[in-house]
């Protein structure tokens, strides 16, 4: 644009400077009128001209944008797209959400004298804005995200099963932290990718092995395309130990999906294990319960998926199995606090659902079995579990159910009712039965 107005600026100077020689020359008033009238109607044809060269490249611009925008998806997942004139970056995408939640929670003690019932009712805020560079002539992207979330610790960091920020939680009407969700560098080598920093997880799974705000901490390399045979393997950073020793995560899975007519499917197996210096860690908190001399987090699952149409229904089905081969130890040293077996014989989990698409309208069901010791539970799904008094331990069932009034404007609900898989009594567990809802509105852009 700057180039445009200087050129427009140039050919009036042009234009102006016969005029002023004309004048100087000694032509009458009526002979320099007539030629500044020629001039006049020449610069006015000039701006035409240009402006019209202006829409043209808008016009080509927009619609290359829009391009774009359908190609990835764009219109569906509420992003927005702006376009950079720049010859190293050929595009940044945006998108964020923001929900709304009220929540309320009821917990049912077990029969001791002096021990009521208390229900707890709170208002959350979540909201996430995130962006990515995509260099399509160099194959790599980096993306960077933002989100809000609950304090995990007094220094401030943030809780990794959360983005929640509940309302004046601290103190009346505080302003929640916004901390960096994620932030990778991804790279494409045909069908291979490579992505390095804290990123989403890029393994196939439920809902319940990880909560769906985990950020794996490390490098992923993953192979396959939308069809046929895919694998991905990593190692990630779990925990700085005693500020010396970096404690990792190690996990392969390798699995199979395809589509067959109008329907889809996958299907994968995991397997993952911890550094032994983690579960060592006095001051991991979920584990100091356990035996670190026998107990291990070794776990292998698997998980399938299967989507299709009945009439003008879109029905998705879905089972995931794991099992702590790792978990060892005697009775009462386990994740959950006083439990009444051991380790090896609370080792195993599973989830079944299903979820259903009509239109506007969305359903979903599962049932959740998740004993004491068949994964990590600090990273399991929060609000699954939330008020037991133990992040595992834990089975029941979830039911949603949610109306999309726009694109990018949805309301869901959320009923959860969970209980103790072994239920027992002690000083640390007195809670035997929790029914959670959650009313959601929820906004994308």
């Amino acid at each position: 644009m700057r180039k445009v107005l200087s050129a427009v600026a140039a050919l009036g100077l042009c234009l102006t400077l016969p005029a002023a020689a004309l004048a100087g020359a000694g032509m009458s008033d009526e002979q320099i009128l007539q030629e500044l009238e020629f001039l006049r109607n020449k610069v006015a044809s000039q701006q035409e001209h240009i402006d019209a060269l202006g829409a043209m490249v808008d016009k080509k611009v927009a619609a290359k944008v829009e391009e774009e925008v359908k190609k990835n998806g764009g219109s569906a997942s509420g992003s927005s797209k702006v376009a950079l004139a720049n010859e190293f970056i050929d595009q940044l995408t945006l998108k964020g959400d923001l929900r709304v939640r009220y929540e309320r929670q009821d917990k049912n003690y077990y029969d001791q004298a002096n021990t009521a019932d208390v229900a707890r009712d709170r208002w959350r805020t979540r909201f996430r804005l995130g962006g990515v560079w995509d260099n399509k002539a160099e194959n790599w992207e980096v993306g960077a995200g933002l989100a809000s979330g609950e304090r995990a610790n007094d220094d401030g960091s943030h809780l990794a099963t959360s983005t929640n920020s509940t309302w004046s939680k601290y103190s009346a009407f505080e302003s929640p932290g916004l901390w960096l969700d994620y932030a990778y560098a991804a790279h494409k080598v045909d069908d291979f990718k490579f992505t390095l920093g804290q990123q989403l997880n890029p393994y196939e799974t439920s809902w319940v092995l990880y909560d769906s705000d985990v950020r794996l901490a490390g490098l992923s390399a993953q192979y396959g395309k939308k069809q046929g045979v895919f694998a991905t393997v990593g190692g990630y950073g779990a925990k700085l130990v005693g500020d010396d020793n970096t404690a990792m995560l190690y996990k392969g899975q390798a699995g199979y999906r395809d589509k067959v007519g109008d329907v889809s499917y996958v299907l994968a197996a995991s397997y993952q294990k911890y550094d032994q210096s983690f579960i060592n860690d006095k001051a991991n908190t979920s584990l100091n319960t356990v035996d670190p001399a026998k107990y291990a987090l070794e776990i292998g699952d698997l998980y399938g998926k299967v989507s299709f149409p009945v009439s003008s229904v879109n029905l998705s089905l879905y089972g995931h199995i794991w099992q702590n081969f790792g978990a060892d130890g005697a009775i009462g040293l386990s994740q959950a606090k006083d439990f009444p077996k051991k380790p090896g014989d609370a080792d195993l989990g599973w989830v079944v659902g299903l979820d259903a698409k009509i239109d506007k309208v969305r359903f979903g069901y599962a049932y959740v079995v998740v004993e004491a010791d068949s994964l990590y539970g600090a990273l399991s799904d929060s609000d699954f579990g939330d008020g037991l008094g133990s992040v595992t331990n834990k089975k029941g069932h979830r039911v949603q159910a949610g109306y999309d009034i726009t694109k990018n404007w949805a309301l869901d609900f959320t009923w959860m009712n969970y209980k103790q898989d072994e239920a027992y009594y002690s000083a640390n567990n007195k809670v035997d039965t929790v029914n959670l809802m959650q009313f959601d509105v929820g906004y994308k852009f």
